[in-house]
C-alpha cells in the first residue's frame, strides 16, 4: 500500500511510472506560477521553478502531504531552451522521490511567467 516509483530509463529528473495502491486521498493542484507578495512574477526559470514548487508545497502541507506525495506533474515552459534549469530545480526539490512528469513548451503564460506547474499528489490513508 502506498507509492512505488520506477526510475527514468534515461536518467532524467523524473520517474517513468508511479504506481499508487491502497486507500487514500487524491490531491489535484491547479497550475501554480511563482508570483511574489506583490503579485508579480520575476526571476530566472530556475528561480521561478522553485517559486512554483514553493506554492505547490504550501498547498500540500495544508492537507498533511509533502512534495514526496506528488505522483504526477506537468510543467508548462515558455520555450524549452532553458529546460535544464527546470530539471535541475525539480531534482533539487524532489531528490529520490521524483514524480512522473511532462514538460510542455508554450508560447505564453499569464502574468508573463516563464513556467507554470500543476500537480497530482496521493496521500495514503
Amino acid at each position: 500500500m502506498g507509492i512505488t516509483r520506477s526510475a527514468s530509463a534515461t536518467g532524467g529528473s523524473y520517474s517513468d511510472m508511479v504506481t499508487v495502491s491502497g486507500p487514500g486521498r487524491w490531491l489535484h493542484l491547479s497550475g501554480q506560477v511563482a508570483f511574489g507578495a506583490d503579485g508579480t512574477v520575476t526571476g530566472s526559470l530556475y528561480e521561478q521553478t522553485h517559486g512554483c514548487l514553493d506554492h505547490i508545497e504550501a498547498l500540500l502541507i495544508k492537507e498533511g502531504a509533502t512534495l514526496a506525495d506528488t505522483v504526477r506533474m506537468t510543467a508548462y515552459l515558455v520555450g524549452l531552451d532553458d529546460y535544464a534549469e527546470f530539471a535541475r530545480a525539480r531534482a533539487e526539490r524532489f531528490g529520490d522521490e521524483l514524480p512522473a512528469s511532462a514538460a510542455v513548451g508554450v508560447a505564453q503564460l499569464l502574468m508573463n511567467a516563464r513556467i507554470e506547474i500543476d500537480a497530482v499528489a496521493f496521500l495514503p490513508a
